[in-house]
């Protein structure tokens, strides 16, 4: 079988079985295919196929990652991304019989620090809501972006998430969420979320069926994750705000006024669809350096 043909088997299985987002499915293949370029250059031939996987020693995955490591400039965390892509790879193989090497097991992926992005002000995410009036020509599509985010902050779901939901998901007082790794959670609709959807769906010049999208494109289709990206890349840099301000940040936002009105991190952890309490309390770090901040601003005695 040659090495079109495994791919292809390999991604099949991301997407139906995985269900992986497509940031992630894009960042999988983009670094499996490095490797087989780097891997056809070794072997001197296009088109590898299971004899020359199986044959790779982990000599040869090390020498593959000290090369992109340096040519691309990698940090800790692209290193590991790019080794855990390898190791998705080899393990689908191996699982499905179609060579046999655990060799990249063996490799081991560096530390890299835990962190979160910055959250966004309230009265910022008040202004990105209010402004894709301002920068969208079309009615429908403003009302669209502003309630997709208006939604990923009121319910801190991920972009992927909240794209992924269809009409029939409106049916209840809650959303049925299918997070990472086909977990599912239930997260609650606030009032402010469902009058913003509403108001798209009135507008918006589509009939929409139950198992429709909720937020679609100019065609019709689903809404991709670049374009909702794109439309709240061009409101942070019409109101100059830090290029931080992304889709995911609005999701740290939801977390930290949680954490910040007394929400214990278990819900916290429910709400987010987080495997593990650590991610979640990572927050907690976040939030103490605002407490310190204040601290220290405020306290007579952290003056002196």
């Amino acid at each position: 079988m040659d090495i079109v043909k495994i791919k292809n088997k390999w991604v099949e299985f991301l997407k139906a079985e995985r269900r992986v987002s497509d940031n992630t499915l894009n960042s999988y293949v983009r670094d499996v295919n490095k490797f087989i370029n780097y891997l056809e250059r070794i072997f001197a031939k296009k088109n590898i196929t299971q004899k020359e996987l199986e044959s790779v020693s982990i000599t040869t995955f090390r020498s593959f990652i000290a090369e992109v490591k340096s040519e691309d400039n990698l940090c800790a965390t692209s290193v590991a991304r790019t080794i855990s892509s390898l190791k998705n790879f080899y393990k689908f193989l191996n699982e499905n019989d179609i060579v046999v090497n655990t060799n990249i097991e063996i490799l081991k992926s560096p530390k890299t620090p835990k962190k979160l992005s910055k959250a966004v002000d309230e009265n910022d995410v008040i202004k990105i809501l209010n402004t894709f009036d301002l920068i969208l020509k079309d009615k429908w599509q403003a009302k669209r972006d502003k309630a997709l985010f208006t939604l990923i902050y009121g319910a801190g779901l991920r972009i992927s998430e909240a794209l992924n939901l269809n009409i029939s998901d409106l049916d209840n007082d809650v959303f049925i969420i299918k997070g990472k790794g086909g977990k599912t959670r239930i997260v609650p609709i606030l009032d402010i979320v469902k009058i913003a959807i509403d108001d798209y769906l009135k507008c918006a010049p589509f009939d929409f069926r139950k198992n429709d999208p909720i937020f679609r494109g100019v065609r019709g289709a689903r809404l991709t994750a670049r374009v909702a990206e794109r439309d709240i890349e061009n409101v942070r840099n019409y109101l100059n705000l830090p290029k931080e301000t992304t889709p995911h940040s609005l999701r740290h936002s939801f977390a930290t006024s949680l954490l910040s009105s007394g929400t214990d991190l278990r819900t916290i952890q429910e709400l987010l669809g987080h495997s593990s309490l650590s991610t979640t309390q990572l927050y907690t770090k976040l939030n103490m350096g605002e407490v310190l901040k204040s601290y220290n601003k405020a306290h007579p005695h952290a003056k002196k």
